[in-house]
């Protein structure tokens, strides 16, 4: 019985390492930090809107993603929205977004993430986030899951 005790404990010990080790491997901070412009003519739209032009900045420190958003829409209107969020799948406040009140990341590795905006408590938009391997060009697949059918857009961005 005290070996079976003994045994159990090991492997939740193990368990709970491969789970903390898979939590800290996180995103490559130097891939991701920097501004970011969106090539307007190579994104891939969705019903809820084109921009014009957007520019994206991004930096990485004491464990949070911050982001800052300055876009133009189709109709000439700029919007600015900012989120500062750890890679811990929490929600985080985020400001000026239309589309969200919150944010919650996920590292994925080190080049890619995966985020969930809700606005008023629903899930409204789901991201993938990678950044390519040479760090030059960064690709945003959205899926409004808020929106009747579900479109998605691909929003690609570069240094």
């Amino acid at each position: 019985m005290i070996r079976h005790k003994k045994l159990t404990l090991v492997f939740a010990a193990a368990a709970l390492a491969v789970t903390q080790a898979a939590n800290a491997a996180g995103i490559d901070a130097k891939a991701w930090t920097g501004t970011w412009h969106l090539d307007a003519a190579k994104s891939k739209w969705a019903s809820p809107g084109k921009e014009q032009s957007e520019t994206r900045t991004y930096g990485y420190a004491g464990g949070k993603l911050t982001m800052k958003s300055s876009f133009k829409d189709g109709a000439g209107k700029v919007t600015n929205f900012t989120y500062s969020a750890a890679l811990d799948g929490k929600y985080y406040p985020m400001t000026g977004n239309p589309n969200g009140d919150s944010i919650a990341l996920t590292a994925v590795g080190a080049h890619e993430l995966k985020a969930t905006s809700r606005l008023k408590g629903k899930t409204m938009v789901e991201t993938d986030a990678t950044v390519s391997a040479d760090g030059k060009h960064l690709t945003l697949k959205r899926t409004y899951v808020g929106t009747k059918g579900s479109p998605t857009e691909v929003l690609e961005f570069n240094r």
